[in-house]
Formats: C-alpha cells, sequence, structure tokens
C-alpha cells in the first residue's frame, strides 16, 4: 500500500521545530515573554508555517509557550509554582512505575538504571545543573520503559519540559552527597525487587526537591 509521503515530512518538520525552539527556551536563547512570530521561526527555522504551527501548539500545551488567538504567541514565563506542580507529577508517575514494574526488572535494567545514576552523580558533584536535570529526566523515563506503560510515558513527555527549565536556575543548588546517598538507596531497593522501598525513596526525594525549590 502506498504510504502518505507528505504527511510524514509534516510529522518529521514538526518534530524538528519542536526540537529546536525548545533548546532555545531552554538555554535562554528565546526569553520569557519574547514574542515567536511566525515569519521570524520561518526565517530562523527554515521551515514552512505550518509544521511551526504544529510545534507551538505542542509547546503551548507543555505551558512552555502562551498563544492568544490573533493577539500572541510568546514563551512562557518561568512560573515556579507551575514548575513545582509538573516536578510532583513526575514524582507521582515515577513512583508509580516503581511500585508495578520493579518487581519484574532484569539483570540488564539493573545495569542500565545504575550508569545513569553514575551520571547523576558526575553531574551532581560538577555543579553541572543543566546535564543534571537531563540525567534525571532519563532516569525517571527508563523506570517507565522498563515498566512497558506506554501511557506513562507519553503523560511523562507532556510533563518534562517544564521540569527542565530547572536547569539553568539549580546552580549552587545540589548536594552532591544527598544524590549520591538517594542514588544509591534506590539501586540497593531496586536490585532487591523491592518496588514499596523505592517509591518511598522517591517520594521523599521529590519532596526534598520541592523544598529546594520553595527557595528560589
Amino acid at each position: 500500500m502506498p504510504m502518505p509521503t507528505d504527511h510524514v515530512a509534516r510529522i518529521s518538520l514538526s518534530d524538528e521545530a519542536y526540537v529546536r525552539i525548545e533548546a532555545a527556551i531552554m538555554d535562554g536563547t528565546l526569553e520569557p515573554g519574547e514574542r515567536l512570530r511566525d515569519s521570524d521561526l520561518v526565517e530562523w527555522l527554515g521551515i514552512s508555517r505550518t509544521p511551526i504551527r504544529h510545534a507551538l501548539d505542542r509547546l503551548a500545551e507543555q505551558g512552555l509557550v502562551e498563544m492568544e488567538r490573533n493577539r500572541f504567541t510568546r514563551v512562557a514565563a518561568f512560573d515556579i509554582v507551575g514548575v513545582l506542580e509538573s516536578v510532583q507529577v513526575a514524582g507521582d508517575l515515577w513512583a508509580g512505575a516503581a511500585l508495578r514494574g520493579v518487581s519484574s526488572w532484569e539483570d540488564d535494567d539493573d545495569d542500565l538504571i545504575a550508569d545513569i545514576q553514575t551520571e547523576l552523580v558526575e553531574a551532581a558533584t560538577n555543579d553541572d545543573t543543566v546535564r543534571f536535570i537531563t540525567i534525571f529526566e532519563h532516569l525517571v523515563v527508563a523506570f517507565a520503559r522498563i515498566e512497558g506503560n506506554n501511557v506513562r510515558i507519553r503523560t511523562l513527555g507532556n510533563v518534562l519540559p517544564q521540569v527542565r527549565r530547572l536547569g539553568r536556575k539549580l546552580h549552587g543548588r545540589l548536594d552532591p552527597l544527598v544524590v549520591a546517598r538517594f542514588t544509591r538507596e534506590l539501586r540497593e531497593a531496586t536490585t532487591k525487587r523491592d518496588g514499596r522501598a523505592a517509591v518511598t525513596l522517591i517520594n521523599d526525594y521529590v519532596t526534598r526537591i520541592g523544598d529546594v525549590l520553595s527557595g528560589l
């Protein structure tokens, strides 16, 4: 059966526009409150208007862009309350994946998580906060992927972009000793296939993140 190649191309371009605009928001190239005009984005990205609008709709769903029909499209302000709520939801999803999935983990899953946790501690030790947030996201999503819950993975995909905005705001606020202890204890719980112990550790750590965010 012939494939609708025009549709495939459009989706691919939409994804490209999304990735590039989101990256510019995260690294500060596009600042909070900055207007996003179609003509400027078309010129900058070299992509036509339709896939750019699809990308902006997706970014608006995730709270990274604000849109008011026939008035403006702009980068959303950094909303600490919204970010905190996103962290809490991501924590709930993470804990759920641990509770339901850890009991069926295999040795390869342990190895994957161990590698991610090692990188997380290294990033915290170097105060590389942007990398820390990226690896933290990989850790959370890995739990959901191992569990095999596609709905959880998709939901995390809508929540984590807000969490990603923390990257540049956490400099000097990461405690590598706390991160190391958390990852060590979490690894012990998952190795023992103790989902409930993992949930307790995850909930406590997310609460600690919330306390840090309250001071921003």
